[in-house]
């Protein structure tokens, strides 16, 4: 009778503890549920949640608004013929019915001081050899906005090529065209010899201090480059797609070996438990062991999976190497030596028609293993809904699943970001350059 109770007592604390466990897994459970649905890699992702505009929204409306008062009252400009700190390049192409060209203009200088906004040269593209089929053209806040409005070349040869292009509605005809509105973008801001060049697609939106954290980022990367024995880099990354840092396939042997690790790790932790201390061996029995290591710790690494990478294990906030996985062209700085001597011969000698500008540098830069550096969290968002190309929601422009989205952005305080911004001006000292002066 009594090693009957006894057997009986352990059955009830094994069943008594799985409950215990089961109770904590669901509540463990609720709450990533709570916290994870923002990752595109969880089984929680909510993108009826995930996706809606928040900081976005409100970014869009300051810029709105600044681009309705530059109409009427044009804002300060650069004043520097040489050497901003950065010559900021955007290509634009009508998106027939749809422009966010206001907003991501208006974005990335609604907030900046004058001091800022002398530093900057911006170079606005509207990449057609007509420039009155676009949407925007000759729109007083453009113009007023707009450091340089250039246009392709003259030379009938030139114009007679965008013009094909511009009728061919073919992938490859996008990719050619793609790269020959680089070369003006490029062109136009070699000539102002920047410290930097930043291109920006025409759909997205900056954060409010976008400048500050930038020149930042661009130091860390620098001196990064120069810890790794480099003695550039290719590009800092000001954006990329959250969708793709989730599990990725080909790493499975990676998550395989920890997930076998932590359950080799837990059996011999519990074995040299029951050897070292008598007294667990009547509670760490075998079937406590089976259930532990073959049940109870399998479902929390599943979890741990289901989870999200993103929610689970998020990229640290600073400067990372990105050559993998760093979706898409919506904002890259280059440092100006490599716009000089590899970006502009490479595009302009370029016929390569089977992959758009950022498949193709990427390739590039793979070749010839150039450094990708990576800002985070990131200081643009994608909020163009309708691609120049074909791609995207055609008939209301909204976002949709299929488009490169970062889910952390929306999540940023408009008030905390204004502060740091204000903070960083009031104590920003800034280096002479020539032909700027102060405000008086």
């Amino acid at each position: 009778m009594l090693h009957g109770g006894c057997t009986q007592a352990r059955t009830r604390g094994i069943v008594s503890f799985f409950l215990g466990f089961l109770l904590c897994y669901a509540l463990a459970a609720a709450y990533l549920s709570s916290t994870c649905y923002r990752d595109p890699s969880s089984v929680f992702f909510r993108p009826e949640h995930a996706r809606v505009l928040s900081y976005s929204s409100f970014r869009i409306a300051e810029a709105t608004e600044f681009g309705d008062r530059a109409a009427l009252h044009p804002p300060p400009k650069s004043t520097n013929s040489t050497g901003p700190d950065f010559c900021i390049g955007v290509a634009s192409v009508s998106r027939h019915g749809f422009s966010y060209l206001k907003e991501t203009l208006g974005s990335v200088l609604q907030g900046l001081d004058r001091l800022e906004r002398r530093r900057i040269h911006l170079v606005v593209f509207l990449a057609h050899a007509n420039q009155s089929q676009h949407e925007d053209h000759r729109q007083p806040w453009l113009v007023n906005m707009a450091d340089n409005l250039p246009a392709y070349p003259s030379n009938p040869e030139t114009r007679r090529l965008v013009q094909q292009l511009e009728a061919d509605s073919s992938y490859e005809a996008h990719a050619l065209k793609q790269k020959m509105d680089y070369v003006v973008l490029l062109t136009e801001c070699a000539k102002v010899n920047p410290k930097y060049t930043m291109t920006l697609e025409d759909d997205v939106v900056a954060v409010d201090g976008w400048y500050h954290r930038a020149l930042g980022a661009l130091q860390v990367a620098t001196r990064k480059t120069h810890d790794l024995g480099r003695d550039s880099f290719l590009y800092l990354r000001l954006f990329y797609d959250g969708r793709l840092l989730g599990w990725n396939a080909e790493e499975w042997p990676i998550y395989v070996v920890y997930s076998m690790a932590v359950l080799l790790a837990e059996v011999v932790i519990t074995a040299a438990l029951r050897w070292r201390f008598t007294v667990l061996r009547q509670y760490l029995t075998r079937a406590v062991l089976l259930i532990l290591c073959g049940v109870c710790t399998p479902m929390l690494i599943g979890l741990f999976f289901a989870a999200g990478r993103s929610c689970m294990l998020p990229r640290p906030s600073g400067i990372d190497l990105m050559s993998r996985y760093g979706c898409c062209a919506q904002g890259l700085v280059f440092p100006q030596d490599q716009v000089v001597n590899h970006l502009l011969p490479m595009y302009r000698n370029s016929q390569d028609s089977h992959a758009a500008v950022d498949t193709f540098l990427e390739n590039w830069a793979d070749s010839r293993d150039e450094l990708r550096w990576a800002v985070t969290p990131v200081l643009i968002q994608h909020v163009g809904g309708k691609s120049s190309h074909g791609a995207g929601d055609q008939q209301t422009g909204r976002l949709t699943d299929d488009m490169p989205f970062d889910y952390s952005f929306e999540m940023n305080d408009p008030v905390a970001l204004a502060e740091e911004h204000r903070a960083w001006i009031a104590g920003a000292i800034y280096e002479p350059h020539p032909g700027a002066a102060r405000d008086g």
